[in-house]
């Protein structure tokens, strides 16, 4: 080469394609990388979730359990067994707080009249009169569409599970869960409704359609409530048939577990009581 003379020339072009061509390699490892931080994060929060709900479960479950053998025993105050007051354990390090209610103080599906679940659908639903209305008469109609297609006896199940609610046109899963904690079916119903088994929120139904019998029962639950209420009338409480809501406080959250159970054992349970349906648990508060 003679001195003075220009070097090997450049391929610009070339070079340019390599620098996109890094650019992009180290834009796709960022993104991969970013995806395999947020999949890694997903499931870290979805394990956490399960563990939650393992632990919510357990608890909740070994503080119904704690609460029905109480019960049993006879040794619950009239306040806890009439819904107004809920018993307190704690089973490991969570706190769990336990309502018993009886469920012939709830509104069974299969046998509450229109009128009843018009009130219903007004003061738990928020619903105006007519939509009230309207959505009682597609209640009672799809019972009785329910029993012409299934060849069902009057009087009988129409409604097996809470969650048949859906089913009725109108009712959307917003209005089912604002009257779930207000109604029964099926194997958990005790029968006809008992106003004075009723839980404290269900009473608003109450004074709608009896204002009088209302205050009457509202003052009966306030005394029980009061501390100079008459302790000696537990006893036990063989029979019947409960849903037992357990509140459990786990992680900065409160959790509901729902279960209905029987007072009295069958099959080859070797508890006094028997489980009927078991709800998962679920966020209520956090």
């Amino acid at each position: 080469m003679q001195a003075g003379s220009p070097g090997p020339a450049i391929n610009r072009p070339q070079s340019g394609v390599a620098l996109a061509i890094v650019v992009w390699f180290i834009a796709g490892m960022s993104l991969l990388v970013a995806g395999i931080v947020s999949h890694a994060r997903v499931d870290t929060r979805m394990a956490q979730l399960h563990v939650a709900r393992a632990k919510v479960s357990g608890a909740g479950d070994g503080a119904t359990n704690l609460l029905m053998a109480e019960l049993v025993a006879g040794k619950l105050s009239r306040a806890v067994l009439q819904g107004v007051q809920a018993g307190s354990y704690r089973v490991g390090d969570i706190d769990v707080a336990v309502t018993l209610v009886s469920t012939s103080g709830l509104i069974d599906l299969n046998r509450a009249p229109a009128g009843m679940l018009a009130a219903l659908f007004a003061v738990a639903g928020g619903l105006d009169e007519t939509e009230a209305q309207r959505l009682a008469g597609n209640v009672v109609d799809w019972r009785r569409l329910a029993s012409k297609q299934r060849g069902i006896k009057y009087g009988s199940s129409k409604f097996t599970e809470i969650e048949d609610l859906l089913r009725v046109e109108g009712v959307n899963r917003t209005l089912f869960d604002a009257l779930r904690g207000y109604i029964v079916a099926d194997s958990a119903s005790s029968g006809a409704m008992n106003w004075s088994q009723a839980p404290q929120q269900l009473l608003a139904v109450l004074e709608k359609l009896d204002s009088r019998q209302h205050g009457a029962l509202l003052q009966r639950k306030e005394s029980l409530a009061s501390p100079a209420a008459d302790e000696s009338e537990a006893g036990v409480r063989g029979g019947g048939t409960y849903r037992v809501d357990a509140l459990v406080k786990y992680g900065g959250r409160a959790w509901l577990r729902r279960r209905w159970v029987a007072g009295e054992s069958a099959g080859e349970s070797l508890l006094p009581w028997l489980i009927l349906r078991t709800e998962p648990p679920r966020v209520v508060d956090g």
